[in-house]
Order: structure tokens, then C-alpha cells, then sequence
């Protein structure tokens, strides 16, 4: 994947469409939102993607338009929604990789504790432990700068590409340079 990959995605959830909600449902390529220009004034709580639907996104995303696209072998029973979220291989190494999703303006990050204990798992299994962030921003420009990650909205998609987690006390996630990141 090149760096700030973009692609427009949306999420299959619309009123014709209602099953899409669940994590199964993940995206596809949409010409256009289900929404007007702007914040919508009536928004409600069922509107909006929720966590676990961008996970599910996330991770569909990296399985298939990364993980498969560069030459790994996806473990069986994998992907899920359970961490690691994906586990493959390529070239006799072994890759456990967590995705997390962010919603633009906001970046998430593993938390010091949770990071060290997936990459004390990942080791003791003998892997090497991957973080795959995963951005969405709505291409509308008001939803965008609300913060908002709505159903059946268009989303320009980014991933930089991984992280890879180590042993280090903290990890400032904003100090991480184009050149730090692994991209196989």
C-alpha cells in the first residue's frame, strides 16, 4: 500500500439495507452518500457507525486491500472481530496484527498496558506483533470536521501502514516517522 493510501468507501447500511449493521456487512465502493450535504439536523444515536461496525470495516480493509494484496497466507479462522484481528503469514515469519479504526479529526491509539500485553502474547507465540491504524474522514466536509462516521456515508479511507509494536515503555504514536512505519 502506498503511503496515505486513499480509497472512497461507504458502509452498505441504508433503510433498503438494514442487515448491513451488522459487523458482517463491512464496505463497499458507493458512487455517493445516502446523505445531504452537511450535518444532517436530525441526527439520531442509530445513524451513526458504530464502534464495533468500524472495527469490522477496518479490518476487512486491511485483509483484503493489504494482507492478500501483498502475498501473505491469512491464518484460518481469521479474520475476526477478537484480537489479534488478523494473523498471517509470509517468508516463514509469523505477523499478528490489531486494527484499530479512527475517526477523523481524532487518532486512536493502543494504550501502553494493552500494547505490551498483546506483544508479551504475540512473542511468547513467536510472531511479531503488528498495530494497523486505520483512518475514515466522511468526504463531506461538514461531517468531516464533526467528526462524524455516519451509515451509508462515503469515507476517503487512509493507512499509512503498520506499526511495529515493541517492548518500549511508551510509544508516542505522533513522533512516528513515514520511514518507521513496516510496509511488506
Amino acid at each position: 500500500m502506498e503511503n496515505n493510501d486513499e480509497k472512497k468507501l461507504a458502509n452498505e447500511n441504508t433503510p433498503e439495507n438494514p442487515q448491513a449493521a451488522q459487523p458482517q456487512g463491512f464496505t463497499n465502493e458507493a458512487p455517493e452518500s445516502v446523505w445531504a450535504d452537511g450535518v444532517p439536523a436530525n441526527l439520531k444515536e442509530e445513524d451513526k457507525l458504530t464502534t464495533q461496525q468500524l472495527v469490522a470495516m477496518a479490518v476487512k480493509y486491511i485483509a483484503e486491500q493489504v494482507i492478500v494484496q501483498k502475498g501473505f497466507k491469512i491464518e484460518p479462522g481469521f479474520p475476526r472481530m477478537a484480537n489479534p484481528n488478523i494473523v498471517a503469514t509470509k517468508d516463514g515469519k509469523t505477523y499478528a496484527i490489531i486494527v484499530f479504526p479512527s475517526v477523523y479529526p481524532q487518532f486512536v491509539g493502543l494504550s501502553d498496558d494493552f500494547r505490551l500485553k498483546f506483544v508479551e502474547m504475540v512473542k511468547k507465540n513467536g510472531g511479531i506483533a503488528l498495530y494497523a491504524p486505520v483512518g475514515y474522514r466522511s468526504t463531506d466536509e461538514g461531517r468531516a470536521k464533526a467528526g462524524l462516521a455516519l451509515k451509508g456515508d462515503v469515507f476517503r479511507v487512509t493507512f499509512p501502514g503498520f506499526i511495529e509494536l515493541g517492548e518500549e515503555e511508551h510509544l508516542d504514536y505522533t513522533k512516528i516517522k513515514p520511514e518507521d512505519y513496516f510496509r511488506p
